[in-house]
């Protein structure tokens, strides 16, 4: 019997050394079932709980700890450290903690178990106390204790606490452990990246997690020219083999930057080294890399190249389509995904709203909405913040705002979406409102939207309140997009001194800034200062782009510069920066308001293949005729053009109709009219927008006042008052929609 015995403990101990841990159960099962005999051996039976760790047999961990328990095993700290290391295996935190209570003497083991079980099961806070607890009893952790320690605090972004660790591995000797280092090395990457550096530099041996970790870290931290140059130098060095988690970091850096040359630079070294092909988070940051970078052919041959697709894959190249604008192939690509059977997420939505947006389909939108509630995925902010987003776009600026006020919490990209939606819809006060309500502190982007709101209602005392609040929260001259926003506030308001002396403040001038300007005096009926700051912006470097050179045509269009627009617009030819329809559009309204119809009308016959007459260059042949009193073929054709170009918008039949009215011809004025009815076209009166002390007030075109006799004589009063004082352009906008 003993034998016996002797040999089922041999094939416990051999089965646990190969691993087979049912085997190491069966034969301790068989043990306690054979007559007269008992286990007696305490260095077995860390064995068996540690098989039943690995099974996550708890219930039959218990029986073996009770029976233990009943013999007196447990007293063993060999035995009661692999039972509460089981149990923490198991999750029953409450049973180990019991067990190590029990435990009369206590080694290392004892806490690394306890300490290890808490943080390895996510209780940072309750495995840090344990930590220092067994600190104070004088116990060491070992290695693997040391760094869930360590990603403990890295988690907590505990930077004070990280020093000390850090001191504490050096004093005791743990420091030469690259898995050490390298933990110690993502904490600070968290939280200090330049002692990160440092210490990475002071590396005695570095390892591909030390140069993932610090060039991942600098990508995170929106220095990803640190970090290539990093990725450079480890490639130059030689010594260490980039792996797929080092590329990953670096094709991220790649699209930050929308540097697709380095781009494809790694994206052959991937292929060299066996990552392109095996690694699907490889495949799916190229893909994410070539659509950043504006190359979305590239992104599509690397997905139809991709066999391991995962929802990453088809949520990367669905955004690519989108942020490239090739709305229809996104949408193709959808259905592609609902074909494969592929469900789709979050992320996916996001993408498709974009879509929605972009063809104003208010029904695809109410679709998305549906498939948000039915899945759960209304508590998530960005998706919701793209829905309203959507909803303003395709006029559905209730809608927005129903699941705007929905939310449980506006964050501060849900409240600039939603202040965004309704300046752009017409409805600045209620945007200003929606600011002023807003509990997290605006960022840059925030104090753009309220600006733009600001701007559209044509309020300068609301604008200076917005530009003081840019000013207050240390946001005004700090960010081009913002100050950029200030000055196109002022202009848009008339205040054209304000919006120049803004301008000026302007620390780092870019394109965009010097465009504004120049807009800026063209909308407020300035040509020749909007010429004279063309001139300047190119004697200061700045290279024209194309929204320049129709901000400069826009100004001499308004202002009857006809020899200065056609000079511009050669040179903008002569500068390789080709025309779009904008620039010949506005080319024909500035030759129609000269009378130069047949020459308009010529220039409209011989436009680029690629370029097609829309609407508003139609528009402008027929107020040409109107103004000129021209009639005939060159009437009737505009007439039809813009008809059909836009069927449902009512300026065209305004426009044809005044034609109509202009020769005295009634009868077509008639037809107009009927015709506006019979296809239901929404008339849109223009108005106009006075600025009395500090209410804004709107006139529409046709409107019948209500107010009394002496309402209406204050505000003449105030309108005659702001018309003859030499500061009128800063109290009136006009607007005509």
């Amino acid at each position: 019997m003993c034998s016996k015995l002797q040999a089922l403990s041999w094939r416990i101990k051999q089965a646990s050394s190969n691993g087979k841990w049912r085997e190491v159960l069966s034969s301790y099962s068989e043990i306690q079932t054979t007559s007269g005999t008992q286990l007696n051996d305490p260095f077995l039976f860390p064995i068996v709980f540690k098989a039943c760790g690995k099974l996550s047999w708890l219930s039959r961990g218990r029986c073996i700890h009770a029976s233990l328990y009943k013999r007196g095993f447990e007293s063993f700290v060999s035995v009661g450290n692999s039972i509460a290391d089981f149990y923490m295996k198991c999750g029953d935190l409450c049973s180990a903690t019991r067990v190590f209570d029990c435990i009369t003497s206590r080694d290392s083991v004892s806490w690394n178990v306890v300490v290890f079980g808490f943080l390895d099961h996510g209780f940072v806070e309750e495995g840090l106390w344990w930590f220092s607890k067994s600190r104070v009893w004088g116990f060491e952790p070992n290695v693997s204790t040391l760094v869930l320690v360590i990603h403990a605090y890295r988690g907590l972004r505990s930077y004070v606490d990280g020093e000390k660790i850090h001191s504490y591995v050096i004093r005791s000797g743990f420091y030469g452990v690259s898995s050490v280092q390298n933990s110690i090395l993502s904490l600070y990457a968290e939280c200090d990246l330049t002692n990160a550096r440092k210490l990475f530099d002071g590396m005695s041996e570095r390892d591909v997690i030390s140069w993932s970790v610090v060039i991942r870290s600098y990508v995170q931290s929106q220095e990803p020219v640190c970090g290539l140059k990093l990725f450079r130098e480890m490639v130059r060095e030689g010594e260490t083999e980039p792996d797929s988690v080092t590329v990953t970091s670096v094709l991220k850096g790649c699209a930050v930057l929308e540097d697709v040359n380095m781009g494809r630079s790694v994206h052959g070294f991937s292929i060299r080294k066996g990552f392109a092909m095996a690694d699907v988070f490889v495949r799916n940051s190229l893909i994410d890399m070539y659509s950043k970078g504006f190359d979305v052919d590239s992104a599509f041959r690397v997905f139809d190249e991709t066999t391991c697709r995962n929802i990453v894959s088809w949520n990367s190249i669905l955004a690519g389509f989108a942020q490239n604008q090739r709305y229809e192939e996104a949408l193709k690509m959808f259905g592609l995904m609902r074909k494969e059977a592929v469900e789709a997420d979050e992320v996916t939505l996001v993408s498709l709203l974009q879509v929605c947006k972009f063809f104003e389909q208010p029904l695809p939108c109410k679709s998305v909405h549906c498939v948000m509630i039915r899945f759960g995925y209304e508590s998530n902010e960005v998706t919701l913040s793209s829905l309203i987003d959507a909803y303003t776009s395709c006029s559905l600026v209730d809608d927005a705002r129903a699941v705007f006020e929905w939310m449980a919490y506006k964050d501060v990209v849900s409240c600039s979406t939603m202040i965004s939606g309704l300046a752009r819809s017409g409805r600045p006060d209620e945007a200003i409102s929606i600011f002023s309500q807003m509990k997290d502190k605006p960022n840059a982007v925030t104090v753009v939207n309220l600006l733009d709101a600001c701007s559209a209602s044509a309020d300068l005392r609301k604008s200076k309140w917005a530009h003081g609040i840019a000013i207050r929260r240390g946001l005004a001259t700090a960010d081009i997009s913002l100050d950029t926003s200030i000055v196109d506030a002022y202009a848009k308001c008339g205040a054209i001194e304000m919006a120049r002396r803004a301008f000026n403040l302007v620390p780092r001038k870019n394109v965009v800034s010097w465009t504004v300007i120049i807009l800026a005096y063209a909308i407020n009926g300035l040509p020749e200062r909007a010429l004279v700051s063309f001139e300047e912006m190119k004697r200061e470097g700045y290279a024209p782009n194309a929204v320049t050179y129709l901000a400069v045509l826009s100004a001499c269009n308004h202002g009857g510069l006809i020899k200065q627009g056609l000079m511009i617009f050669k040179s903008m030819v002569k500068d390789h920066k080709k025309p779009s329809l904008q620039h010949y559009s506005c080319l024909v309204d500035m030759l129609s308001r000269a009378g130069e119809i047949e020459t308009a009308m010529e220039l409209i016959k011989n436009l680029p293949e690629d370029v097609k007459p829309g609407a508003s260059a139609w528009g402008s042949i027929l107020s040409g005729c109107r103004n000129r009193l021209k009639s005939g073929i060159i009437t009737t054709e505009a007439i039809a053009e813009v008809l059909e170009l836009e069927p449902l918008c009512s300026s065209g039949y305004l426009l044809a109709s005044s034609v109509f009215a202009a020769e005295k011809s009634w009868e077509d004025v008639a037809s107009m009219r009927r015709l506006v009815k019979e296809r239901k076209v929404r008339v849109v009166a223009g108005y106009s927008t006075v600025l009395e002390g500090t209410v804004s007030r709107r006139f529409l075109a046709g409107e019948k006042l209500n107010q009394s006799d002496c309402e209406i004589n204050t505000v003449v009063q105030s309108l005659h008052r702001c018309l003859t004082s030499e500061n009128s352009m800063e109290w009136i906008s006009t607007k005509v929609f």
